[in-house]
C-alpha cells in the first residue's frame, strides 16, 4: 500500500531526526576578528524549551478527534486515511482538526478545552471517563457539554478499506449520519 502524506505530517514525524550524510563538505573559511569598543549589550532573556507538539494537525476548526492507539504516535495509517476521507466529504483537512492519541498523551476534556479551544470532540474507541466527564454517551449520540459537541464511535469505523466488513460500513454509515448533524 502506497500512502502519500502531506509534508506537515512528515515534517512532524522527523523534526528530531539527523541526516549524516558520507561527503564532507568544505567549510567557508572564518573571517579574521575585529576589535571593537568594549561596549555592555542588554541581556537577552533565552526562550523556554520548545513544548512538543501532542497532536497531529493545525487545530485550524477547533475539532478534536480523539483515539487510543497503543501502536501509533497519533493515529495509525489506516485511520488517518478513513479520517482523510470523512473530513473530504466534509470539506475540510488535516489542518482543521487535531488528532490526539490518550494513549500517548493521556489529557482531559478541560485540557483539550483550554489547550486546543476544542469545540468539537469525536471520539474513536476512547470513553468519555477517559476524557475525565461526569458522565457516559452511548455511540453516534450528538452531545452538547460546556459549549462543546461531543460524538463517540467505536475504534472499529476507523479500520482502512481492507479490513472493511459489512458490519464496520454500516457503523461508519452510522458515524457519517451523526457527523452530518454536526454544524462545522
Amino acid at each position: 500500500m502506497n500512502v502519500n502524506l502531506p509534508g506537515f505530517v512528515i515534517a512532524d514525524l522527523y523534526k528530531n531526526k539527523l541526516v549524516i550524510t558520507d561527503v564532507a563538505e568544505p567549510q567557508p573559511e572564518k573571517p579574521a576578528p575585529q576589535f571593537t569598543e568594549n561596549t555592555v549589550l542588554p541581556r537577552q532573556e533565552k526562550a523556554g524549551p520548545a513544548q512538543k507538539k501532542w497532536y497531529l494537525g493545525d487545530n485550524k476548526k477547533g475539532i478534536v478527534i480523539a483515539v487510543a492507539d497503543e501502536e501509533a504516535v497519533f493515529i495509525s495509517d489506516e485511520g488517518l486515511e478513513t479520517i482523510k476521507n470523512m473530513l473530504k466529504g466534509l470539506q475540510m483537512n488535516l489542518g482543521d482538526i487535531a488528532v490526539v492519541n490518550l494513549h500517548n498523551e493521556p489529557v482531559t476534556f478541560n485540557d483539550l478545552k483550554q489547550q486546543l479551544n476544542a469545540r468539537h470532540v469525536i471520539m474513536f474507541g476512547v470513553t468519555t471517563t477517559q476524557l475525565g466527564l461526569p458522565f457516559a454517551i452511548p455511540f453516534y449520540q450528538v452531545q452538547n457539554y460546556a459549549g462543546c459537541t461531543l460524538l463517540s464511535a467505536p475504534a472499529a469505523t476507523l479500520a482502512g478499506p481492507a479490513a472493511t466488513t459489512d458490519a464496520i460500513k454500516a457503523e461508519k454509515r452510522k458515524l457519517w449520519d451523526s457527523l452530518k448533524r454536526i454544524n462545522f
